[in-house]
């Protein structure tokens, strides 16, 4: 796991890029880990006597470039609209990098990545990464409308599937029916090590998705949203219960991301 620190780092910009989503850009502290795809911080969203739990956002982005890292968050209450506040110049104050990462591919194999929600910031990390890396991933996002949908243009991506639950947009239905759609067109089957998963999303999401990736025989990587207290693996809030002798892990130390066989889905859903 990378190093924690605390940073005071300046707001780049923090613009809307779909119906109650923003993307805030941060400048990246030089001495700082660089962020994975995966990895998450905490924000204090406001200054002074307010006090609010820091909250956790995974990275979306992180470009050598202009040393800078970049979150998708959806407003959702006091925090967020606070954090919807900020403008470039002003001051952020994180805790990062924290958490355990998505591992990359083993060579010769088809990563086929899905995003419903929020998640799609990391899953679109792990599409820049890997195209990077000269791998081109399958990339599946879901929305319940076309305006839950950021951008996706292909030359950050490669061919994106896209889904809206009420056909607004793309493939009308769920990221999960449009990864057993996709399965069965490419017939992916009982074929262990040809292809693997990675997912992040709401829970539903990830356990249809760990059934169906059971039954096809692939590797599941999952990254869980979890409601955190200190996310840096002191205070147990953000425990899942797991398969094995362990019976718990905690989602900001050992996760955000586990293999999906390892959670212990009867408890989560």
């Amino acid at each position: 796991m990378p190093s924690v620190a605390r940073y005071l780092t300046p707001v780049l910009s923090n613009r809307s890029v779909a119906d109650d989503f923003y993307e805030l850009q941060l400048h990246w502290p030089p001495e700082a880990a660089i962020p994975r795809p995966g990895l998450f911080l905490t924000i204090r969203s406001a200054d002074g006597s307010v006090r609010l739990l820091r909250r956790p956002f995974a990275f979306s982005r992180y470009d050598r470039e202009d040393n800078s890292a970049r979150i998708i968050y959806k407003l959702r209450g006091t925090a967020t609209t606070q954090l919807a506040a900020k403008r470039p110049f002003d001051t952020i104050d994180i805790l990062a990098p924290l958490g355990t990462g998505f591992p990359l591919p083993e060579p010769d194999t088809r990563p086929i990545l899905v995003a419903g929600g929020i998640g799609v910031g990391p899953i679109l990390f792990l599409a820049r990464t890997l195209i990077a890396h000269a791998t081109e991933p399958r990339v599946i996002v879901g929305a319940r409308t076309a305006g839950g949908l950021p951008p996706l243009p292909a030359e950050e991506y490669g061919e994106v599937i896209a889904c809206t639950e009420d056909g607004s947009y793309g493939h009308r239905g769920t990221a999960v029916e449009a990864l057993s759609s996709y399965l069965e067109t490419t017939s992916i089957s009982n074929n262990s090590g040809e292809s693997v998963l990675y997912l992040c999303g709401p829970e539903p999401m990830l356990a249809a998705a760990h059934r169906l990736a059971i039954e096809c025989g692939i590797t599941a990587y999952v990254a869980l949203e979890q409601t955190m207290g200190c996310a840096i693996g002191a205070c147990m809030g953000c425990a899942v219960r797991v398969r094995g002798p362990e019976k718990y892990a905690r989602v900001c130390t050992e996760g955000p991301v586990f293999d999906s066989r390892t959670i212990d889905w009867r408890t989560t859903t």
